[in-house]
């Protein structure tokens, strides 16, 4: 018996060891790239174990070595990945799809939660697959959209921010804006992209918003993020994190199915509109089920999500910059919007602040900070002397690019509009420079730049015309001013205080 035990528990120290040291080789940053650092793999957790701010996170750890060597390796998804930050390096990455392949969660940490969610889809597929999805998808995403809708539900938006003003202590104190925002870009994505309602400016707790919400904090968690194999475990929480995932995009399929059981199914691929294009391609079997649902999927995420932290950090920099609130003010009332105008295209097209306000937000704020999505399918030399082996996995830092005083100057940390020009065709050819020097890749680059930047960029401005006219606000000074622990880079939980301006014509 003894021996049995003794057995036994050599067999559970080897056990140990050997775990300990595949972990620790595991864990160690690979060699190649040559002369690229590895930020410490233990920076990604930091946030399981308490509650930081990330862009603290990335001025202590991240901010020197990428800066100085144009990348870092940096460990996330069970691997180690190159993360690039110099404009020539992501120009080079974005012109070379073909090298530098878009490679999404299914392939990149398969069999987690996030990868079931999202699964194969127009933003993480690759050569054929991609093709077949741009040719139902790009349409619906190209056209003129239109801006009635979107100024209706931004009047919902203000008429719900009035009545939570109302009922934070009459508006001296704050409220928080991330729950109204997501209600409203839900609406959003669905009247105007996906032409369908899911009732969330009218309901507080209508479906698809609770289990948005629901699903949200189980699916992003850093633990589950770094080390996604423990998705395949018998976890409790994540096999219901799996479920709910599957109810999600069950529910979002048969919402859009429903509302489009009226359409003329004669030749609705000729149609523009992307809902309609999405049924018929799984009627007609363009796209299969699987197919079908994890494109809706993503196109839903992508189209409400981004925009809503978007909103967010413009909302927070513009409380910080009441200045630039009130020149925002000026442009309308100069537009004709302040006499009970409407943000028309013709209305937009006349506000070359409202243009700079916006790209200068998307510009300090992007949305999506770091993105990791190729994956090299060979080996390859990035900019001639950057070795990068066969099978990594790269990604970009556009936080760190668009602050970076090389590319805008020795104030790339301030928010200041007035860098983008004071003209409409200023504005716009400096845009499209930054865009070809890949200095700004908020919408990424090359042939998989973002097909929803027309709409995202309009969704904006609309909503700050409408709120601008509406409101003033502010911080509340009880928030504590700080930034997301992990994820997309935005102002934790967003307390703002409203002040309602006078009407046109009134004194102030």
């Amino acid at each position: 018996m003894n021996y049995v035990l003794y057995l036994l528990g050599i067999f559970l120290l080897g056990t140990v060891f050997a775990s300990a040291l595949a972990s620790y080789v595991f864990l160690l940053p690979p060699k190649h790239p040559e002369g690229i650092p590895a930020v410490p793999f233990w920076v990604t957790l930091i946030p399981f174990f308490k509650d930081v701010d990330q862009s603290e996170t990335f001025k202590k750890y991240i901010e020197e070595p990428i800066r100085t060597h144009g990348a870092v390796k940096l460990y996330f998804g069970a691997r180690w990945n190159l993360l690039v930050h110099r404009p020539r390096y992501l120009a080079e990455m974005f012109k070379h799809e073909d090298v530098y392949q878009k490679s999404g969660n299914q392939k990149k940490i398969a069999h987690s939660v996030l990868a079931a969610f999202l699964g194969d889809n127009i933003i993480s597929s690759h050569g054929a697959a991609w093709k077949q999805y741009r040719e139902v998808i790009k349409p619906g995403l190209q056209r003129t959209f239109e801006t009635e809708t979107l100024a209706r539900n931004a009047e919902k938006l203000c008429d719900l921010i009035g009545n939570a003003s109302i009922r934070a202590a009459g508006g001296t104190r704050g409220i928080p804006i991330q729950e109204l925002l997501q209600r409203y870009t839900i609406a959003n994505i669905a009247q105007v992209i996906l032409q369908t309602d899911f009732g969330t400016l009218d309901r507080p707790d209508a479906t698809i918003h609770t289990l948005q919400t629901a699903l949200k904090q189980q699916i992003f968690k850093p633990v589950f993020m770094n080390f996604p194999f423990l998705d395949r475990l018998p976890i409790p929480s994540r096999q219901a994190a799996r479920e709910m995932a599957a109810h999600f995009k069950d529910e979002l399929a048969s919402r859009l199915a429903r509302s489009h059981e009226k359409t003329d199914w004669e030749s609705p691929l000729s149609s523009d509109k992307l809902g309609a294009r999405l049924l018929e391609a799984r009627r007609s079997g363009r796209l299969t089920e699987k197919q079908f649902h994890d494109n809706l999927t993503v196109l839903y995420v992508a189209g409400q999500e981004n925009p809503q932290i978007g909103l967010i950090s413009t909302l927070y920099l513009l409380a910080q910059h009441r200045d630039v609130q009130e020149r925002l003010r000026a442009e309308i009332s100069a537009s004709g919007g302040d006499a009970g105008g409407k943000p028309t295209h013709e209305v937009l097209q006349r506000m070359p602040y409202m243009t700079a306000v916006v790209y200068e937000s998307l510009r300090v704020l992007p949305p999506l900070s770091q993105l990791i999505n190729r994956r090299a399918a060979d080996d390859v030399m990035l900019d001639g002397h950057v070795h990068v082996p066969r099978g990594t996995y790269l990604g970009y830092h556009c936080y760190s690019t668009h602050r970076d005083v090389d590319y805008w100057g020795p104030d790339a940390d301030r928010f200041r509009p007035e860098r983008w020009g004071d003209s409409v065709e200023g504005i716009q050819r400096f845009y499209r420079q930054k865009r070809t020097r890949a200095e700004f890749v908020s919408f990424h680059g090359g042939n998989r730049a973002c097909l929803g930047e027309r709409f995202a960029v309009l969704e904006l401005k609309v909503t700050l015309f409408v709120l601008v006219k509406r409101f003033s606000w502010q911080l509340d000074p009880s928030w504590p001013n700080k930034m997301t622990p992990a994820g997309p880079l935005f102002p934790k939980a967003l307390r703002l205080i409203f002040t309602n301006r006078p009407a046109s014509g009134q004194d102030t």
